[in-house]
């Protein structure tokens, strides 16, 4: 037996019935009445018991071939963005190399013209 408040009850759904003063209801359909302070509105709910799934009845040959079938598309799907993969990265790769060919050319001729500067 539970003991339940009446804000309480009234979040119970239509997924089972309970009985309520000799009665069976479904919670979400009957108003709960007023009860007065200091006693208890009694619901009465039936136990459930999960149902157990048997492992064998998961791997059937047709989940087999539809979970291969999925992996060989996502291996398909992966070599076909390798490519596109791979032209992105050799631009990148060309794009920091040219980054760092400026950058060596800046730094060379700062350090000309401070020679230069230290040679007048």
């Amino acid at each position: 037996m539970i003991a339940l408040q009446p804000l309480t009850f009234l979040f119970l759904c239509f997924a089972f019935l309970c009985r309520v003063n000799g009665q069976w209801i479904r919670p979400c359909s009957v108003a709960v009445p007023a009860v007065a302070e200091g006693e208890d509105y009694v619901v009465m709910v039936k136990e459930i018991k999960s149902k157990k799934v048997d492992s064998g009845k998961f791997y059937s040959l047709k989940s087999f071939l539809l979970g291969f079938w999925n992996n060989l598309l996502g291996m398909v799907g992966f070599f076909k963005s390798r490519r596109a993969a791979k032209k992105n990265w050799s631009e990148r790769k060309e794009y920091e190399d040219l980054i760092k060919q400026k950058a060596l050319e800046k730094k060379l001729a700062r350090q000309k013209q401070d020679l230069d500067e230290q040679n007048k």
